[in-house]
């Protein structure tokens, strides 16, 4: 699956890596235009492949961004296209968010998949049942950390090809150190997810480097559950219900947060057509994902890791991005 994505990034253009800067202020329609079919179909299937891969979908997506030579100057559109607040935005900005935004994609994938096990926990609360309500607590507690941190540093996190490519190497090497230094817990085989406050709290906090564009949310709340004393199976499917919310939170308060500047940057056709990409892409990295790292563990992942890193670095060296 990661071979297909570099795969996927290759194809692109070469001559297009870098983003060449605009005139001041663009029309909300130019901004509408650049957002292609093209743009919308890659941006879907690598949101949709790397969500839940602990490879970083972020960081892939502002891979490809810088592929595809999408616009992230400091140019802004024109003073009537304003947020929520009032601000006008940058293509810079614009940019970023539907990084975001298009996560919803994937949430999309998640629920289908977990549907039954979330509606179980849904109806086990309204029911009173004991398994249910921790459940939900561990996933709130594992939820706010990152959450509350990423709310306070929105603005200060930078989205660029070396933190991406560093963070891809060192979290290689984490997965290296975790698969030999961490005991394997066996599964129990019961179906339960059964996660105390305290791991729920230190999965919480090994989140919050995950918003470090490269990381992998995927990869901290793995690893974070593993050292926790968490089984691979249930850290893995832990992941994907704490990242239910936390993707649905971020892409939210993204859209919200851009109010009537929403519709007027992104066209609704092709934005669609790359969330309904992402979901589609998502549903078949999830059911591939699990039965992978069942058999063969983390470290095919943390390979990928270190040599996308080495070779993206060796791309920026070149002046490619």
């Amino acid at each position: 699956m990661p071979c297909a994505l570099l795969f996927l990034l290759l194809v692109c253009p070469i001559g297009s890596w870098a983003a060449e800067q605009t005139a001041p202020d663009k029309t909300a329609e130019e901004v509408r235009n650049q957002f292609t079919t093209q743009r919308a179909i890659v941006t879907g299937l690598v949101e949709g492949i790397t969500e839940y891969l602990p490879v970083s979908s972020t960081g892939h997506m502002i891979i490809s961004d810088a592929v595809m030579g999408v616009d992230k100057s400091s140019t802004q559109v024109e003073a009537s296209v304003v947020d929520r607040k009032g601000r006008r935005l940058s293509l810079e900005k614009i940019a970023d968010d539907y990084i975001v935004i298009i996560q919803l994609g994937a949430i999309l994938a998640v629920l289908f998949i977990f549907y039954q096990r979330m509606s179980s926990v849904v109806v086990g609360i309204f029911k009173g049942h004991r398994s249910s309500i921790f459940l939900a607590l561990a996933i709130l507690i594992a939820f706010l950390p990152a959450a509350i941190l990423g709310f306070i540093i929105k603005d200060y996190i930078p989205f660029n090809v070396t933190i991406v490519a560093v963070a891809l190497i060192i979290g290689g090497f984490l997965i290296f150190i975790a698969e030999e230094k961490l005991p394997k817990i066996p599964s129990d085989n019961t179906g339960e997810l059964n996660i105390t406050p305290k791991q729920a709290m230190w999965i919480g906090l090994c989140q919050c480097f995950a918003l470090i564009p490269g990381t992998s949310r995927s990869l901290a709340t793995i690893l974070g559950g593993r050292w926790a004393g968490l089984s691979s199976a249930v850290a893995t499917e832990f992941s994907f219900l704490v990242g239910f919310v936390i993707l649905s939170a971020a892409s939210v308060y993204k859209m919200y947060s851009l109010g009537p500047a929403l519709f007027k940057v992104y066209p609704i056709g092709n934005a669609s057509l790359g969330l309904l990409v992402a979901a589609v892409a998502a549903f078949i990295s999830v059911k591939w994902m699990i039965g992978f790292i069942m058999r063969r563990g983390l470290k095919p992942f943390a390979w990928y890791r270190i040599i996308a890193g080495l070779l993206l670095l060796g791309a920026k060296s070149l002046g490619y991005f």
